[in-house]
């Protein structure tokens, strides 16, 4: 949801759920009064001061499949009632649960926030195989499905859209995620000499916030080391700043900036240590 579109009631509860995302800890409790209260609904208190609900979150922030999403919102006077869908990592597996949370504004921060959290649903087992030239139309329509939010941020394709899958199935490294019956999301990689580089990532929209790509990054780390490579490497637009961040937290540096068409490409790397 736009900054620009949120009702200025929910704007710091819509900003708290942005920096749950990044697992930016300051920037979340920004939103939080000193002396708010954190609720189980009805009534069982579950952290009480902003110190509290800071070390709760701290170690939440941990977890490696983390991820709300808002289903629907609605603002009463100073109360913001959200249908929330929350990935998490349980002892199971990965998987989602609902939330229903309920916010109580006061001078721009949160005071009081009451939360009602549905069973988990685990999220289906997982197959990873290696793309074929014959794949190319379904690794198309995925890419052009994940990549379709960027067309109004660059005004125009990015580059993964515009590409020959049935060429790239040839002479790259894809590979392929499926769960629940269907293409989920994919990695392109090209082995060099002294790194792998990859390509693309993409995961099928209805699919996001279940740390797919996180996944399939680490799998990647595991690609390069078992081919003898000490780094992996890869390029994104400067605009795209949530992929940047993501890409930051794993452990990936900024090497550099250079032109492309009108804007600037980013090139990130991540020495593998554990490589010969």
């Amino acid at each position: 949801m736009a900054s620009s579109s949120v009702p200025d009631i929910a704007r710091p509860v819509q900003k708290q759920l942005d920096a749950y995302n990044a697992r930016d800890i300051d920037a979340f409790m920004q939103y939080w009064a000193e002396d708010c209260r954190y609720y189980e609904f009805p009534d069982r208190l579950l952290a009480r001061g902003a110190a509290e609900i800071r070390e709760r979150h701290l170690v939440r922030f941990q977890e490696p499949n983390l991820h709300g999403r808002l289903v629907n919102r609605m603002v009463v006077v100073n109360m913001v009632v959200d249908h929330e869908t929350v990935t998490r990592t349980f002892p199971d597996g990965a998987g989602e649960i609902d939330v229903v949370a309920i916010y109580e504004v006061e001078n721009g921060v949160i005071a009081r926030a009451w939360f009602k959290i549905g069973p988990p649903r685990l999220f289906a087992d997982v197959i990873l195989r290696r793309a074929l030239p014959s794949d190319a139309a379904a690794i198309r329509d995925l890419t052009h499905a994940a990549y379709a939010k960027w067309l109004p941020v660059l005004g125009r394709a990015p580059t993964p859209m515009t590409v020959d899958y049935h060429d790239r199935a040839r002479d790259h490294v894809i590979d392929l995620l499926h769960t629940e019956g269907r293409l989920a999301a994919l990695i392109e990689m090209v082995p060099h000499t002294d790194h792998l580089l990859i390509e693309n990532v993409a995961v099928l929209p209805a699919f996001q916030g279940r740390g797919y790509g996180r996944r399939l990054l680490a799998h990647a780390e595991t690609v390069a080391a078992t081919r003898g490579l000490g780094e992996v490497r890869l390029y994104t637009n400067r605009l795209f700043a949530e992929n940047i961040a993501l890409y930051t937290r794993l452990g990936y540096r900024v090497d550099r900036e250079e032109p492309f068409m009108d804007g600037f490409t980013v090139y990130m790397s991540k020495p593998l240590h554990e490589a010969p």
